[in-house]
């Protein structure tokens, strides 16, 4: 068979969908988007640089670092801001990036829109503690606001060619 058009060369879902797809699948989790001003290459260049962008974007994160690499899928070790590491693995490919380790998922999609990138990103916490009914808005509110800050540093990010 033709590599081209072999079934695992042929993605049918869209990133974004496939991020909506996600979230309806994790109870809790919070998505954003975010129409950024400049070309997908340049965005997708600062989500694909975990070792280098992550902590620049995500403020609980100090240290990235990728331990194993085979094709799309890697193995990562997180250090957050408490020194505390963390494995992951992650799943990488134009347009695509899911991170998970025990406690955490985090994604990202993104197509081209023009001369602009359409960017998704979702959070979401295995294990959440139970909030009252009366504060989960507020909690959603803050991640949301969390999610937005980030998109928009990566817009910086990328705007200045990840620097």
């Amino acid at each position: 068979m033709n590599d081209a058009v072999a079934p695992e060369n042929i993605d049918p879902i869209d990133p974004i969908d496939r991020l909506a797809i996600l979230a309806a699948a994790l109870p809790g989790a919070v998505v954003r988007q975010r129409q950024i001003t400049a070309p997908f290459d340049d965005v997708w260049r600062v989500i694909a640089d975990m070792e280098q962008a992550t902590p620049r974007y995500e403020p609980s994160v100090a240290h990235v670092r990728v331990i194993e690499r085979h094709g799309e899928l890697l193995r990562l070790l997180v250090e957050d801001s408490a020194g505390h590491e963390e494995p992951m693995e992650a799943k990488l490919r134009s347009g695509w990036c899911l991170m998970q380790s025990a406690t955490i998922v985090i994604a990202f999609a993104a197509r081209p829109l023009g001369s602009q990138t359409l960017l998704a990103h979702l959070e979401h916490l295995r294990v959440q503690t139970p909030v009252p009914s009366e504060k989960r808005s507020s909690y959603r509110r803050a991640a949301e606001a969390k999610i937005d800050q980030e998109l928009e540093t990566i817009e910086r990010l990328a705007a200045q060619g990840g620097k």
